[in-house]
């Protein structure tokens, strides 16, 4: 146990908090000088739900899920923060007992613990730009529950957290596309009972024939004018 573990409060209610003290990881994480993605070095191979590191810059809060995926993972994987900002570590019950402990000892939620809605926090006010903390869950740390947190800036595939709110957008969108496709099913059951062509059908079906076709365009557009007029 660490001494950040010691100020950190458990209750059963499975709130844990880490305050801000405790030495950043400014040297200890790094495996090398540069990138951010350089000091990953490696760190995240074995964790399948790692899809790049999602920038919850300008954000004070950021919620990390413990057992995600198939209760195994933790989601996101890596994440990009300012310095200062809290992070909320919180459990879905699922994969067994879990905990959250840096490699280099700066955090540390104790005991692995099973309870759904627990939270552990630690706010990285200590932290400096370029600076990384990989971490892991004991108990699954070989199966690779294991994540990463990313300061300030990342040489790294960026991925935003509004792409899932994106996503619902596109579901929405989705859904209007559905309702055009629709739209669109009935314009065919028009089409099927002489629905109006309009000018740029027509010209459209000129077209297709090619540079003769389009000049009989005007034609095409006359005679069907005359077949809505007797209609």
């Amino acid at each position: 146990m660490t001494s950040d573990a010691d100020d950190a409060t458990v209750s059963r209610r499975g709130l844990f908090r880490a305050g801000a003290a405790g030495a950043a990881a400014a040297t200890g994480l790094a495996t090398g000088s540069g990138t951010v993605a350089a000091q990953y070095g490696g760190y995240l191979d074995d964790v399948d739900n790692y899809d790049g590191t999602h920038d919850y810059t300008g954000q004070d809060e950021v919620t990390v899920t413990v057992g995600a995926v198939n209760g195994l993972r933790f989601g996101p994987a890596a994440i990009l923060i300012d310095p200062g900002t809290t992070v909320v570590w919180e459990w879905t019950g699922e994969g067994g007992a879990h905990n959250v402990v840096a490699e280099d000892e700066t955090f540390d939620s104790g005991d692995p613990i099973t309870e759904e809605g627990t939270t552990f926090e630690y706010t990285f006010d200590d932290a400096a730009e370029g600076d990384t903390f990989n971490y892991y869950c004991v108990p699954h740390k070989a199966v690779g529950m294991k994540g990463a947190v990313a300061i300030g800036s990342v040489d790294d595939d960026l991925v935003q957290p509004d792409a899932g709110g994106s996503d619902g957008d596109g579901g929405s969108d989705g859904g209007s596309d559905g309702g055009d496709g629709g739209s669109d099913g009935g314009d065919g059951e028009s089409d099927g009972g002489g629905r109006t062509l309009s000018a740029g059908d027509i010209g459209a079906l000129a077209l297709g024939f090619g540079f003769a076709g389009a000049l009989l365009v005007p034609l095409f557009y006359a005679a069907h004018q005359m077949a809505n007029d007797e209609e």
